[in-house]
């Protein structure tokens, strides 16, 4: 009994079906489109017409057989070859207005200098138009607003590469375009969204054909993510250039719109670089294009997946293909949704539809803006009469162009598991700039605690002298060579030991606040040192040179303190040059950048070595005037010594020491003003020699003055000893003699 009730339920519903079907047939009236398509053999553009041909039928067949869409009407299209040309597009256009049935809507074209000129016209009909291919950026909302499209403009390539650029935090960009308007018009949109995000443009370069300069300015200015807007024919020669000026690899990340044909890159008659270097240049490369179907399978509104309408589609299609023919196929149910929103706001619109008439056109404009569903495309939706779209993002690995995700462009959503993991050139993502590290440099540690223990060394080594000038300074010869002004040389060969300590501080082992007051203590010591020393050996020297060499003087004694007051005025002359110096033109930190280096274990790492050095606004007079003054003082030691060379006294003619000391100076104080000059970058060499010069002559200085003195004290001490020995000696020998 159930059995025979379901078989003639069955029946009845196979024969409602068939009922239905006859009395939708009877009712059915036809309505019309124009479309607009480049079909001929030769023509410009024609495999996307030949391409998209197989959906517009493919999808008549579907709206028309569909239960609820359109029930009272059938859809037909009435097109015409453009044959990419604009005077022919615009022939077309009017031969369809003026013969045959009305039509609704215009749908097409594929070519941007056809559907320009009848965008133009449709507005004067009062016609709405819908592209299914055409993605030129001129086509807005304001300038054209009867155009809608299906297809994405090449604007919305941006919004996915801003995405990329979020994900993988590069904020420093540089972009380079084709000098023409489908790729300027994106590129201008690019920039101001940029903007708007806060992240750096470093540089914008254009082209019209040569990408050689454009490149190499890029370069300059260390772009590592370069954004790209041109064509698939300077596609090549911008990667073919990028080869021959090494702007590929793991420092370089390029994100380009690409809506080229298949395996674009192995055509090389447009460059002169093989397929392998343009493959090689593309390594890693990113690319946005067209999404051709959707990838969510979701049911669309024809009630077949994405993948069930790709299988009908190519079951018809033959040897002929277009990326449009989705977008195409959404585009015929989009028009037919229309229609059908219209059919059920004016029933009479097939009767009373004429061109025209601005009614007609503001509900055929208020229906395609309250589209929505979903298509094999994905979601249909107009913003502004523009199609959001999901677009596709590929990268270029190992020689082939691979999907890594999509961008969801109704929900601004950037999807990079929908594909092959991103694989990078290097090991990590390109950094979008070199990063700059500045290396302050200082005096190596170990050669300034070696230099500063010598000072130490020699320091204490002058006290020891001094200590020996003060406790003998009774002994004659000691007496004879004025041990007070012995005292002050020792006194400023102390200072000049301890400037070499304050001439390898700086602001690492200091701060920087501290560092002009370094400057500063450095000139005093030094100043101060070499005045005390050389300014009390050059006096007691004029001493000399008074009494033996002075035959009109009158053979007064000069006093100590009368040297002394000698030495004070050198002193003074020093306080009043240095005062001078540092209240008109005080020390200031100054840093220099040397050559930069890479970074031994980092990639896009460059150090910067960076030296600072004491300096003041007119440092080259005042080091220009200490030098004169105290060259003045040397050459005048010189003579003295020259003058006192005879003295025969040795306890009084320093004459010999002092030339030694004077040849020193000068010969030191040349090398090391050439130095300072010609190897001032190199701070550890410039430290290691003016210590060792500044050493070596306080060094040889004390020693030239005081071991002869100790050598002298030391041998008559021993002749004391030798002397006592042998009184004791014979005491002792009278003493034994007497026994016997």
């Amino acid at each position: 009994m159930a059995l025979k009730t379901r078989a003639l339920f069955a029946c009845v519903c196979v024969l409602g079906l068939i009922y239905c079907s006859k009395g939708r047939t009877a009712k059915r009236s036809d309505v019309y489109i124009a479309g607009f398509f480049p079909y001929g053999d030769g023509v410009e553009n024609s495999d996307t017409g030949r391409g998209v041909m197989p959906s517009v039928k493919l999808a008549l067949s579907h709206v028309n057989e569909h239960p609820t869409i359109l029930i009272n009407y059938r859809l037909h299209m009435w097109w015409n070859d453009t044959e990419c040309n604009a005077a022919v597009g615009v022939k077309s256009f009017f031969d369809m207005m003026h013969s045959g049935p009305n039509k609704l809507m215009l749908f097409g074209a594929a070519c941007t200098h056809v559907t320009d000129p009848i965008a133009k016209a449709s507005k004067h009909w009062h016609l709405t138009q819908l592209s299914y291919a055409d993605t030129h950026p001129m086509f807005t909302k304001d300038a054209f607003p009867n155009f809608f499209r299906v297809v994405p403009s090449e604007n919305a390539f941006n919004a996915p590469r801003l995405a990329l650029l979020k994900e993988f935090n590069w904020t420093r960009v540089g972009t380079l375009y084709q000098n023409e308007p489908r790729y300027s018009l994106p590129h201008n949109h690019m920039v101001a969204d940029l903007d708007s995000m806060q992240l750096e443009v470093v540089e914008t370069q254009s082209f019209v054909n040569d990408v050689n300069e454009p490149l190499k300015k890029l370069r300059e200015k260390d772009v590592r993510i370069i954004l790209g807007n041109f064509n698939e024919h300077y596609a090549r020669k911008v990667f073919c250039e990028a080869y021959r000026l090494e702007m590929y690899g793991r420092a370089y990340q390029w994100l380009i719109m690409a809506t080229y044909s298949t395996e674009w890159w192995n055509a090389t008659i447009d460059t002169e670089c093989t397929v392998d270097e343009i493959a090689a240049a593309l390594e890693g490369t990113i690319l946005v294009d067209l999404l051709p179907l959707s990838t969510s399978g979701d049911i669309t509104v024809a009630g077949i997946t994405a993948d069930e309408y790709l299988s009908e589609y190519d079951s018809l299609r033959g040897t002929e293909y277009s990326r449009f023919h989705g977008y195409t196929y959404d585009g015929i149910w989009a028009a037919a949704l229309a229609i059908q929103y219209v059919a059920q706001k004016r029933e009479d619109f097939l009767t009373h539809f004429d061109y025209r008439v601005k009614d007609w056109e503001l509900v055929f404009l208020e229906a395609l803006r309250n589209t929505s569903f979903e298509g094999v495309t994905g979601p249909v939706r107009f913003y502004n009469n523009e199609r959001k779209a999901n677009i596709l993002i590929t990268q270029f690995q190992l020689g082939q162009a691979e999907k890594i995700g999509e961008y969801h462009s109704q929900l601004s959503h950037l999807d990079l598991t929908l594909g092959k993991p991103v694989r990078w050139v290097g090991r990590t993502p390109p950094k979008d700039r070199t990063l700059i590290y500045i290396e302050h440099s200082q005096v190596n540690l170990t050669i300034y605690i070696v230099s500063a223990s010598a000072s130490v060394i020699g320091i204490i080594v002058a006290c020891v002298f001094l200590a020996f000038n003060i406790k003998y300074r009774n002994q004659r010869y000691i007496k004879m060579s004025s041990p007070h002004l012995n005292n002050l040389i020792i006194i400023g060969c102390m200072l000049t030991y301890m400037s070499v300590i304050f001439l390898g501080l700086d602001t690492t082992l200091s701060s920087v606040a501290a560092f002009p007051y370094i400057c500063t203590a450095r000139a005093w010591i030094l100043m101060a040192g070499f005045s005390l020393a050389f300014g009390a050996m050059f006096s007691k020297t004029w001493r000399v040179h008074s009494i033996f060499t002075d035959l009109k003087l009158n053979k007064k004694v000069i006093k100590d303190y009368q040297l002394f007051m000698v030495v004070g005025i050198l002193l003074a002359i020093d306080i009043a040059i240095i005062t001078t110096w540092q209240v008109a033109d005080p020390f200031y930190r100054d840093t220099k950048q040397l050559e930069p280096r890479h970074h031994e274990s980092m990639d896009d790492v460059l150090v910067i070595p960076e030296n600072e050095y004491c300096q003041s606004e007119h440092m080259t007079i005042f080091v220009s005037i200490i030098y004169a003054y105290k060259g003045l003082l040397l050459v005048f030691g010189a003579f003295l010594a020259w003058e006192t060379r005879h003295v025969s006294i040795p306890a009084l003619n320093d004459s010999k020491h002092i030339g030694f000391s004077v040849y020193n100076v000068f010969i030191t104080c040349i090398a090391g003003a050439a130095i300072s000059l010609v190897l001032s970058d190199r701070k550890d060499l410039v430290f290691v020699l003016l210590s060792f010069f500044i050493i070596f002559c306080t060094t040889a200085t004390l020693c030239l003055v005081f071991v002869p003195k100790v050598r002298l004290v030391v041998r008559k001490f021993c002749s004391f000893c030798s002397c006592i020995f042998k009184l004791n000696l014979r005491f002792t020998v009278i003493v034994i003699m007497d026994k016997i």
